[in-house]
Parts: structure tokens; sequence; C-alpha cells
């Protein structure tokens, strides 16, 4: 419906209109009307209409002032002027206020009808134009997001040389230049489960995220990227003076916005140690990874790398009282949640790191002792065995070990207790990959064999793929991208691109005919994505392919 809005100081003139339009049945809605310019104006902000249609002669304030006033307020606004004067200077002014249409009094009921239809037509093509032009812009933001995703993994990883990444970052518009760098990663639910258990974030996430990218958008020191499906990294940079504050900046706007509700929320920042060469940037990374696996035994939010204690490792030591060196045991630690946490959610990369700091979180001194040490292990034992239970899968193997075989192995000191427990929590992190895995694979066949059967449906969405394979649109997006290498945008839109070649290559359609065969409804829309995402028109690809000929 097109929202109406009459304005016409004449009693009689404005019935008659209100009467002898079918305003219903033509697709209009008449909101709301006013005897003058100055008692309509904020009747017209608190309605938002669509059409004003107003006389131009009016007490108070004419029809040309509220034109403009209202234009003013409602960017959108369409007008369409009554005039009983056929004077070329009101004319002239409407058109220079950008009004839609000047009509001179008395006007029919059949003129008046055909404009407004013409004024609808209009109208909902410029909707239909900016819903499309709007779209476009989101699929843009996703290959642009995905680039940038894969960018920063490849210059954390290092498998790019020094001159691939600064052409890598010119053509993706980022500007990487700068004296020093740091890296932070961060998580805003560390019960983020691979197992397979959670499959859905929150509204807090959502809301956490979007005011995340328009922080990030608006910053010219710090990037913000995709690290894995539930983790964040952010590429810091600044002169070597400002990298300190430019860091202990980013944390504390990341903090406000993950701490902004009461309640604990179960987010984690780690944040490495800064560099003064953007060859540098995998020692940050790896130092904000290294603290980022401690975010099982740390209790606090945030995890600066220097910060964090140096360890140390010692052989094993001849054993001494039990008593003693219970009396020294960190309780907290020996939570049986720490590991279930781990073995969920953490990777396998980071399960060394995890062990060491786990044990040497218990106290070292009292894993000096034998008995102890023994108990430490038995638990890291069952607490796996009933992990892997809990996941469906078989334990024969692991059960079938003799307990007082593995305490008389691993139970010799610290350092076999440690590879011990390295080696099952390991197995169980495989266990649950694979576990997961077959699950995620079910999911994405799901979704690509919908996606392959269904493109051409205009309709067809991310959360329309997400309901069929039965995920939470945001698991599935993540999901997606992370196992596909691009988004559901991206391959939609690929899949959607090669059917138009062959099309433009076999057939003789026309570019209009090819975008409703592939689901886009305006065909300049397709025009405009099959160039951006081909490097030319569809004409000048079939044209190219007939000179081929």
């Amino acid at each position: 419906m097109l929202k109406i809005f009459l304005a016409e100081d004449e009693v009689v003139v404005r019935e008659t209109i209100k009467r002898m339009i079918p305003w219903e049945e033509l697709g209009f809605e008449l909101v709301g009307e006013a005897a003058d310019g100055e008692m309509a104006l904020p009747l017209l902000i608190r309605q938002q209409p669509d059409l004003l249609i107003t006389d131009i002669k009016m007490p108070f304030m004419d029809g040309l002032t509220l034109a403009r006033l209202a234009k003013k307020e409602i960017p959108g606004l369409k007008v369409v002027i009554l005039s009983g004067y056929d004077d070329f200077n009101y004319a002239k002014q409407a058109i220079g206020i950008g009004v839609e249409d000047y009509l001179l009094k008395p006007i029919t009921k059949n003129a008046l009808i055909e404009r407004l239809s013409e004024i609808r037509s209009r109208y909902e093509h410029e909707k239909t134009q900016k819903e499309y032009y709007e779209k476009f812009q989101r699929e843009m933001q996703a290959y642009e997001k995905n680039s940038s995703r894969d960018f920063f993994e490849a210059l954390v990883g290092g498998s790019m040389d020094m001159m691939e990444v600064y052409k890598r970052a010119e053509k993706l518009g980022l500007d990487i230049v700068a004296e020093a760098y740091n890296v932070l990663i961060f998580t805003m639910n560390c019960d983020e489960d691979f197992s397979g258990q959670r499959d859905e974030y929150s509204s807090w996430e959502a809301e956490s995220l979007e005011l995340l990218e328009n922080f990030f958008a608006g910053h010219s020191s710090a990037m913000l990227f995709r690290s894995n499906i539930f983790s964040y990294g952010v590429l810091l940079k600044g002169q070597r003076e400002t990298i300190e504050e430019n860091t202990r900046a980013c944390v504390d706007e990341i903090r406000k916005i993950l701490s902004r509700q009461d309640g604990r929320r179960e987010w984690f920042l780690a944040v490495g140690q800064s560099v003064e060469r953007l060859s540098q940037i995998q020692k940050s990374y790896h130092t904000a990874s290294r603290a980022f696996s401690q975010r099982y035994l740390y209790d606090e939010n945030i995890l600066y790398y220097d910060e964090m204690e140096t360890m140390e490792h010692p052989g094993g030591q001849a054993e001494t009282e039990d008593n003693a060196y219970l009396q020294k045991v960190d309780v907290n630690a020996l939570n049986p949640a720490i590991l279930q946490k781990f073995l969920s959610n953490g990777l396998q990369e980071e399960t060394e790191n995890f062990v060491k700091d786990y044990f040497y979180a218990i106290g070292q001194e009292p894993m000096e002792s034998l008995v102890f040490r023994n108990y430490v292990i038995l638990n890291v034992r069952f607490s796996v065995i009933s992990f892997i239970k809990g996941l469906g899968c078989d334990t024969n193997e692991m059960e079938s070990a003799d307990t007082e075989e593995v305490l008389a192995e691993s139970g010799k000191n610290m350092e076999s207790a440690i590879a011990y427990a390295k080696k099952m929590i390991s197995q169980a992190i495989e266990i649950r990959d694979q576990n997961s895995g077959n699950k995620n694979r079910s999911i994405l066949k799901t979704a690509v064999d919908f996606i392959d059967s269904h493109y051409m449906e205009e309709d067809i969405s991310l959360n329309t793929v997400a309901n069929v394979a039965n995920v939470s649109s945001n698991h599935f997006s993540a999901l997606f991208s992370q196992n596909m290498g691009q988004t559901f945008i991206e391959y939609l839109t690929t899949l959607r691109m090669n059917k138009a070649k062959e099309l433009l290559r076999c057939t003789g359609m026309r570019s209009s005919e090819i975008a409703g065969e592939i689901g886009y409804k305006d065909a300049h829309y397709f025009s405009y994505l099959f160039k951006k995402t081909q490097g030319m028109t569809p004409s000048d690809y079939r044209k190219a392919r007939e000179d081929k000929a």
C-alpha cells in the first residue's frame, strides 16, 4: 500500500477527492488530511507517508513551502501539487523542489487516478531498484569480508612473501603500512562447541558482532578479521611509541562492547606482543594464540601475553611427604569442568599448551607426589573416556588399556604424566572433530544439494537454506564459509553466473530472460553483478564467445 496524505484548505474539494478515489482498490491508503500546511507538517512527520497531495494556495503555509519542508523531513516523499492557477512560475518552483506532478484544478477523477497510478508504478520500480542495490551491497560486502579473512590467515600463517602481502592488501583496500603491529584474538563465547552440540549464536552475540563491526569500520588503526567459526582476530597498527596505547584503547572498546550487560558472559580476549615489522606478525599472532589457549584456565576475560607467568618445567624429583604437597594444590584447577570444556571446545593445535598449563596450574610441587600425580592422570583418563562416550563413539580400545600399566608408565614423573595426558586429549579431539565433521558434512551436503536445485528461485536466502539444513543461520554462515572456502553468497552467485554464461553461449535468450532464469528479477541488477564478478557485461561476454567461434 502506498500511503497518501492530503492537504487542501477547501473542505468541498478535500471531501470530493477523498470520496472519488477508490484508494484501497488501487493500492493506496489515505493516512491523514489537513486544512493548511502548518497543520499538515507535524502530521506528515508522524505519519511518514509515501505521497503528499497538496493544494498550492493555503492559509498559514502554502503548498510549495509545505512540500519543501516535508521533503527535508521525509527524503523519499513524493509530492503532487493541485492548483487552480495556470501559472508557469508556480510550476517552475514546484519542479525546483522535486515535486512529482503539477495538476490544474478542476481535475477529473480519471485524470487523478491515471496520475496516481503512474506515480505508484514509478514508486514500486524505484523501491525494487533500491532493494536490489542494497542486496548487491550486502553481497559485495560478503565477498570482501571473506577475502579479508583469507588475507589475514595467510598473513599470520606466513604463507605470503612481503611483496604479495602488500599487493593483496592494496587490492582489498587495506592500509597495512605502519611502524609497529600487534594481534588480538577474541571469542564472544568460550563455550563454542566443536563437538556439534552448539549450533547457534545468541541475540547478544549477534548484537555484539554488529557493534564490533561498526567500531572497526570507523577505526583507522585496527582491522577485524574472522579467525575461525567462533573466534576473531584483530590486526593493530601504529607508530612504535603509540602501538601499546592503540592496543589498550582497542582492548577497552572491545571490553566495553562485550561487557555492556550485567551478568557474566563467557567472552575472552587475548593480547599478543607487539612487533616492529610486518614480517614479524607471525610472532605477534603466536603470542596472542598462546594467551588465547589459556582461556580454559584463566578466570578473567582479558589476558595479555606479557602478563602470563613464566613457567618452568623441571624434571622429576624425589618423592616427599604427600600431605605437605597436597596443601599447595590449586583446587580450582582440578575442577572437572575445565577438562570437559577443553575437550568440547579446544583446538588440536592448542592441546600441548593446554596440557602443560593445566598441570602447572594445579601446582608443580603437588605434582611431585606420586600418589597425587596418579590421581590427576586417572582424572584425565576417565574424563576423556566419559567425553568420548558422550559423543556416542567407541571407547573399547582406550578402556582396554590396563590401568596399572598406564600409571606405571605415565606416573614416572611430571613429563611422562604430561605426555600421557597430551596423547589422551589429542586422541579425544581427533575423534570429536571426526564426529563433528561427519555431522557438518551431512549439513553441508543437504545445504549444497538444496542450493544446486533451487538457485533459480529469487527468494532463496541463507536463512532458507539454514532452515532446510536444520541449523541456525549464524552457525550455518560460519560453517559454510569455513568448510567451503567461500561464503554462501559467493557460492550462490558463482553458481548463477556459471549458468548465465552457459545460457549466453548456448542460447539466443536476451539478458533480461537469462536474469529471470537464474533467479534475478531485475535485469539491470543481473548485468551489474555479472560485470562485477566476470569483468565484462553479458553482451560483451556473448560477443567475445561469438568472435572466438
